[in-house]
């Protein structure tokens, strides 16, 4: 079984995109880093703990706070 790496995620880029207007969502995410989402997802839990929170449906996305 291969392992999770998140070594080529620019969290800090992430952040940036979000403040920046743009809606970031974890399917989007995951396959532009080449990940499953439900790894992605937990790569930003682990990362960002309670600084992160995701919206479901239509208008949902990634939203950090600080």
């Amino acid at each position: 079984m291969a392992t999770m790496t998140t070594n080529n995620i620019d969290f800090a880029s992430l952040v940036t995109r979000s403040k920046n207007g743009e809606r970031l969502t974890v399917k989007h995410l995951a396959r532009e880093h080449k990940m499953k989402s439900p790894d992605f997802k937990k790569a930003l839990v682990d990362h960002f703990g309670a600084r992160v929170t995701f919206k479901r449906g239509r208008t949902g996305g990634i939203a950090f706070t600080a």
